[in-house]
């Protein structure tokens, strides 16, 4: 996909939709936080939406502003060329993990959607979560280019009835007409420990908590900073200008929500204890409707559009999936190109590797539902640190990169747009990194904790796989002392071949013309007795051919030919440790995958070994079978691979 061209209208559904759709689960979060202190804290809901939406505005606004720095590599290149190795890679790490909770909290809000309308499948939230991210790891194994045209459809179904839902809503309101949510004659009594009247400390650390728990609506701004390579030219701009729709659907989105919320009376807590119904306690088994239904349902006297915002909303979540499935393989290919992930996730090297990291994503995703179950304010808890983390080290290294330019520019007159630049990206930093402290001290004993030892070992762990890489390029590189490099050039003194007979046939024959066409010092055969009967069988097709090499019989005591021929070839080259041991092993090649499991694979036991001494060429001489049904009838190709792993090396 990286070869696609993006329009805005087409790059928003894709890469806007992280950021949107939160729309549909971060109301939940900040009505759930705040019922913690009964039901007289809910009216403060959009105030608190009002706040997150004024910190989306002033952080969209100073990425948007610093896009042209970003642009070129994404966040992560970008920390890690200002701010060094380490901190690169802890950007790294917090993207991967991101990118990870952001399939598992996407696809837990729309299987949470999904049960609303269907009852007979609650109590299945976990199976059905995990067969809605495999299902889309599946989809996006097969291209993205297609999923990328129509990703467009849910979206805009979106904006297109939530604001239908919002504005009729709101004119009801208006006219005193609304009716009133479900839940809203349900009474939340504060949770143990916490009081209704609760004192200055206690209300500024509930709001601090709300307000890191509807944070969720930021997630989107680092998705659309790293796809800039996606968009239509010029790139910088047309990604901006996305990025200023995307912050500015979701602020109105989530304040028109949760006006709305409050203004129907919906009800959501985390713990059901809370809740008093008709004077009733209610038990755990009591299943909550997202407060986006409740609120469609309050505002529409049909069932029908519910129902429709419950299809468009979960449409648009699978989007939200998407999205990540399009940006990981990105971020991996990005941090590969590094040396700080192993190759295989380098896909520019090949189109194929693009899968592996769509499987790491879908398959690490899987596993957290699996361990932590579908519960979307346990997954939330653990997304926000990494987000915030990824977006504050990307702000502190545009800052530097700011600060070299002012710091080196002397003509004051150009001096002025950089103070301007300076000034700008000082807020949107200052803006992120309290945020950041502001959800880890809130969060950090709700889960958060989990998400930064993924980070803190991912990060290790990436620094190892660096250290690994640099290691091997030191040691395989030719020396640049004239002596070293000499020996480096210097040819065997001699060369020895040892042929390794499994069987007196048409591969065997074949594998020693090749031998003793390069003409060696010396070259013999190897059998090994495993059955007494067998080998004299061989040993007697040996004289009739008068096959013009020697043939050494080796005994198997325990019937197992690796290790004799191993501990032989081992032997010859003590005794000649500056010369070179070719090995040729012969083999035939069944055409079909099935066909290999009929057979024995010593040979390539026999490779794995001889790969590990020093000194060895290992010649693989394979003969090709086009079928098994005609003997005598094959078309026989045969090549020779080498491979050689010394100490010199």
């Amino acid at each position: 996909m990286a070869s696609v061209a993006l329009p805005k209208r087409r790059a928003l559904p894709l890469f806007g939709s992280d950021g949107v759709s939160s729309v549909s689960y971060a109301p939940d979060e900040i009505v759930m936080t705040l019922a913690v202190a009964g039901s007289a804290s809910l009216v403060t809901s959009p105030w608190v939406g009002f706040a997150i939406a004024l910190v989306l505005l002033i952080v969209v606004g100073t990425y948007r502003y610093n896009l042209k720095t970003i642009a070129t590599g994404g966040d992560y290149e970008l920390v890690q060329q200002r701010l060094g190795k380490v901190a690169g890679v802890a950007t790294g790490a917090s993207l991967m993990v991101d990118f990870m909770l952001t399939v598992a909290v996407s696809a837990s809000a729309a299987s949470g959607y999904v049960l609303s309308v269907v009852p007979d499948l609650r109590g299945h939230e976990r199976a059905l979560t995990i067969a809605m991210i495999a299902v889309m790891m599946l989809l996006c194994l097969r291209g993205l280019r297609f999923l990328g045209r129509i990703a467009f459809v849910p979206l805009y179904a979106f904006l297109l009835i939530i604001s239908i839902t919002l504005v009729y809503g709101y004119f009801q309101d208006l006219n005193g007409t609304l009716e009133k949510a479900a839940t809203s004659s349900w009474e939340v009594v504060p949770a143990d420990g916490v009081s209704s009247a609760m004192n200055g400390i206690a209300l500024f650390v509930l709001m601090m908590r709300t307000f890191s728990s509807g944070a969720v609506a930021l997630t989107g701004v680092s998705t659309v900073s790293n796809s800039v390579r996606f968009f239509k030219k010029p790139k910088a701009s047309n990604a901006a200008a996305t990025m200023m729709m995307m912050g500015g659907i979701s602020a109105l989105l989530l304040i028109g929500v949760l006006y709305m919320v409050r203004a129907t009376g919906a009800v959501a807590v985390l713990d059901t204890s809370q809740l008093r119904i008709h004077g009733m306690s209610v038990g755990d088994g009591l299943y909550q409707v997202p407060v986006l239904i409740q609120m469609a349902e309050a505002v529409y006297a049909s069932a029908v559009m519910p129902v429709i915002l419950v299809a468009v909303t979960v449409a648009m979540l699978l989007v939200a999936i998407i999205t990540a499935f399009t940006g990981f393989p990105q971020l991996t290919n990005a941090i590969a190109e590094k040396g700080y992930l192993p190759v295989h996730l380098r896909t520019k090297t090949s189109p194929h590797l693009h899968a592996n990291s769509v499987l790491i994503l879908g398959v690490s995703s899987m596993v957290l539902v699996a361990l932590l179950g579908a519960d979307l304010n346990t997954l939330i808890q653990l997304y926000i640190v990494g987000v915030f983390l990824s977006m504050t080290l990307t702000q502190a290294a545009i800052i530097k990169y700011r600060w070299r330019d002012f710091k080196f520019t002397v003509d004051r007159y150009k001096r002025r747009p950089l103070i301007r630049q300076l000034a700008i990206t000082l807020v949107g930093f200052v803006a992120t990194f309290i945020v950041f402290w502001v959800v880890l001290l809130t969060k950090l004993t709700h889960g958060a904790w989990i998400t930064l030892i993924v980070i803190a070992v991912l990060s290790k762990g990436m620094l190892a796989v660096r250290k690994h890489y640099n290691d091997i390029n030191r040691e395989l590189e030719l020396s640049a002392n004239a002596p070293e490099l000499a020996q480096q050039r210097a040819l065997p003194s001699r060369v020895h071949a040892v042929v390794y007979v499994p069987r007196v046939r048409k591969p065997l024959m074949r594998a020693i013309s090749y031998a003793r066409a390069t003409r060696p010092s010396t070259i013999e055969a190897v059998l090994i007795n495993q059955d007494p009967k067998r080998a004299k069988e061989a040993q007697k097709q040996w004289r009739s051919l008068e096959i013009p090499v020697p043939l050494v019989v080796l005994d198997a005591p325990f019937r197992d030919a690796v290790q004799p021929f191993i501990e032989y070839v081992q032997r010859r080259r003590e005794e000649t440790p500056r010369d070179v041991i070719v090995v040729y092993l012969p083999e035939y090649v069944v055409p079909h995958w099935w066909e290999r499991l009929l057979h024995r694979r010593i040979v390539h036991r026999l490779k794995a070994k001889l790969r590990y001494e020093q000194g060895i060429v290992i010649a693989s001489v394979p003969w090709q079978l086009e079928g098994t049904s005609a003997p005598g009838q094959h078309t026989v190709e045969a090549h020779v691979e080498t491979s050689t792993y010394t100490a010199e090396h």
